[in-house]
């Protein structure tokens, strides 16, 4: 995040400003009020402006690591008195040791300097709280046009989306091949041939119905999976085995409607179509304190010609995560071994202004 004072040109002439007019009001009082020669008029409200001018930029940084809700309270109060106990002694002891050096002759002033400290530590305290507000105000402006931009986009992709969605949902290759297999099957085994047509609309029921906008349980999704591998196990056979490892309590979870089919997709499409060999598709899923993940592996035939495609699948999880959790990195792919493996991280939590909530 860039620095406020630093964004533009502008910024920086509010900021440089408004320490000219504070120097211009502290130099005045001294000078028409307690009646300060000019010169030290002019030299102890410069020093004591320029230092906390610069105090006041790195304030930012400061600022920024002790953002509420990121902290405790009491963490939250205590970096801000350090940061007020460090200030005033770096300000006023740099300040003073400065004037007292240059006008030690002048006894008059050096008593005054003296006795002015008290009233310094005030108009410290309420300039850093000045700075603090001020720049607390602007982190939670640009946290809010943040969020809007987010929703913009969100709302902007969102047709894109489901467009996206519906390709990744029912793949025409899938349905034609389907269609035959119901085909073939209904003169050499037509009662497998009625199995199937029921688990394809049952799949097919499930994918049309289901919106972008909504979440699922786990236990649905992988419902809906099941009748996919189904299908395509009366395809292919013994060339396609399945397993899945849930532990206890996952099936309530919730997850993104059709957030898993691309996956399985994938690895019918680049696992088993090539191989030769029966092709184990297996998956598992572990839960952590924040968050759980689901784990797909599938071996594959290294030798095989890779099987072309738009990458719509994996494109369109990656950018439903980012959207509704912003995180871009919750899908991850490993080849290890002849086994190509999908690790998809789901947070407990959706981001707060999701609208898929």
């Amino acid at each position: 995040m860039i620095h406020p004072v630093f964004q533009n040109l502008r910024s920086i002439s509010v900021y440089f400003g408004t320490w000219i007019l504070l120097a211009g009001i502290h130099f005045s009082i001294l000078f028409l009020q307690f009646r300060i020669p000019l010169n030290i008029a002019l030299a102890d409200s410069f020093i004591y402006n320029a230092v906390l001018c610069v105090i006041g930029i790195a304030m930012w940084y400061a600022i920024r690591y002790s953002m509420p809700g990121k902290t405790t309270g009491f963490t939250f109060i205590f970096n801000h008195f350090t940061y007020l106990v460090l200030l005033l002694v770096f300000w006023i002891g740099t300040g003073y040791a400065a004037l007292n050096l240059l006008f030690k002759d002048n006894l008059v002033y050096i008593n005054f300097l003296g006795l002015s400290i008290p009233y310094r530590f005030v108009a410290g305290i309420s300039l850093y709280a000045f700075i603090g507000l001020a720049y607390y105000l602007i982190i939670m402006y640009r946290d809010l046009q943040d969020k809007a931009k987010a929703e913009t986009r969100l709302n902007e992709l969102l047709k894109e989306s489901e467009l996206n969605m519906l390709k990744s949902q029912i793949n025409p290759h899938f349905l034609f091949n389907s269609l035959n297999s119901i085909s073939s099957l209904t003169i050499t085994d037509p009662g497998k041939a009625q199995e199937m047509v029921v688990k394809l609309s049952e799949f097919l029921r499930y994918s049309v119905s289901s919106n972008i906008n909504t979440f699922t349980t786990l236990e649905k999704e992988m419902q809906n999976i099941h009748r996919y591998l189904e299908i395509e196990k009366i395809r292919f056979g013994d060339k396609l085995v399945f397993e899945f490892t849930m532990e206890p309590g996952f099936s309530t979870r919730n997850v993104p409607v059709m957030i898993l089919q691309p996956l399985y997709e994938n690895a019918i499409k680049h696992g088993v179509y090539e191989s030769t060999e029966p092709v184990k598709v297996i998956t598992d899923c572990k839960t952590f304190t924040d968050y759980f993940e689901i784990r797909i592996s599938n071996d594959f035939d290294p030798s095989a010609p890779a099987r072309k495609g738009a990458g719509i699948g994996l494109k369109n999880i990656r950018e439903r995560l980012k959207l509704m959790y912003r995180n871009d990195s919750l899908l991850k792919t490993f080849v290890l071994n002849n086994v190509f493996r999908v690790v998809l991280t789901i947070p407990n939590k959706p981001f707060e202004n999701n609208p898929e909530q």
